[in-house]
């Protein structure tokens, strides 16, 4: 008799941090510094296949473990409180899990980062913080997570990648504007009807199709559907855990479409969005099920202060022309300057803020209602 296969929502379920989610995410943010430090250190064209680089591939894997993290997150808490007040905790432990560490960024991006920045150009710090697009412009102009100003004072200047001093932070507006897509699905009663969010997915992906072929109709907006495809692919790994098997020939498979994807190269380029990512989704939370990494990450987890601040640091190299050492040199550095500041986000900030969860007057309501828990702690 045929043994039956595992289901996924096994291989996920909480079993002493028995998952890889959380490496997985440090993984990926520091393939980001990877592939940034080739425009950072002038080491020549990001681009590695297709249209995407290192660097796009480790943000699709970031939506993927998020659209499958988030979407268990809001189930559980409106299942547990409700509709309405359930909605209300999942909007407040995204925005402490995200927000408090990113104001704290940009602050100490504009202290500190812009200082030496300014002082590297300049005798002494006058001009600094009167200028129209100083400091306080730019972390105020910020503040609401979209970036619309990557400069302070004209700094950074004098390097490979001017005027950005942090060109990560770009993605996480997108990010939360995933995690309102999935409240409004909530609201609406829909993520306890999988097959219409199968339908929202499939909506979505033949936008981003019909956009490939008239660029027109939704200029300038492409990433927007790009990563909502990816992320409900991600939410529907979740929904559907039930269903799919936990298979890594299933990742096999899927690894090899994304790529497939990647090797369509100018002028369909663009293929490789509408392919690559949804189709890593699953081997990307398959590894994260399988990889013997469950403890890294689980108490302590460093790659979102990894992601903010990569960016920063390898642009103090630059400007200390760090660059003459070579580009793995010029990696590794950021990576040993990066880490501190991880550490003291997280300690120092974003464990601080995750305890503040509890706040919500209704949060000690309801604790004999069974909940489903997932392993890795929550984007």
């Amino acid at each position: 008799m045929m043994r039956r296969p595992q289901r996924f929502e096994k291989a996920l379920l909480l079993r002493h941090h028995s998952n890889s989610l959380n490496f997985l995410r440090l993984a990926l943010a520091l393939l980001v510094i990877f592939s940034h430090t080739i425009p950072i250190g002038g080491f020549g064209n990001e681009i590695i296949i297709g249209n995407l680089t290192l660097g796009d591939l480790s943000v699709d894997g970031f939506f993927a473990i998020s659209g499958f993290l988030i979407c268990g997150s809001a189930c559980r808490h409106t299942a547990r409180y409700g509709r309405a007040r359930g909605l209300i905790k999942y909007f407040w432990d995204r925005v402490l899990r995200i927000l408090p560490a990113f104001w704290m960024c940009l602050i100490m991006t504009a202290l500190f980062f812009g200082v030496v920045g300014w002082l590297h150009n300049h005798h002494g710090l006058a001009g600094y913080w009167s200028h129209a697009k100083g400091p306080f412009h730019y972390v105020v102009s910020n503040s609401y997570l979209r970036m619309n100003s990557y400069k302070i004072s004209g700094t950074p200047s004098h390097v490979p990648y001017t005027l950005a001093w942090d060109g990560s932070l770009w993605t996480l507006s997108w990010e939360f504007l995933c995690y309102i897509g999935i409240a409004a699905l909530s609201l609406f009663g829909l993520l306890a009807r999988r097959t219409y969010v199968v339908a929202v997915a499939i909506a979505v992906w033949t936008l981003e199709l019909y956009t490939f072929f008239n660029p027109s109709f939704f200029p300038n907006e492409n990433y927007a559907l790009r990563f909502a495809s990816i992320f409900l692919v991600g939410s529907l790994t979740y929904l559907y855990r039930d269903r799919l098997p936990d298979s890594g020939a299933l990742a096999a498979l899927l690894a090899l479409v994304a790529c497939l994807g990647l090797t369509v190269g100018h002028p369909l380029s663009h293929v490789a969005d509408l392919i690559t990512g949804p189709a890593l989704v699953y081997p990307v939370l398959w590894l994260g099920a399988h990889l013997p990494f469950g403890k890294v990450g689980a108490t302590n987890d460093l790659s979102y202060g990894v992601y903010i601040y990569a960016f920063p640091v390898g642009q103090l190299l630059a400007l200390a022309n760090f660059e003459r050492f070579g580009y793995l040199e010029f990696a590794l550095a950021t990576i040993a300057g990066t880490l501190p500041l991880a550490a003291a986000s997280w300690w120092g900030v974003e464990k601080w803020a995750l305890r503040a969860r509890s706040w919500l007057p209704f949060e000690r309501l309801d604790n004999e209602v069974p909940r489903e828990r997932i392993v890795s702690r929550e984007n």
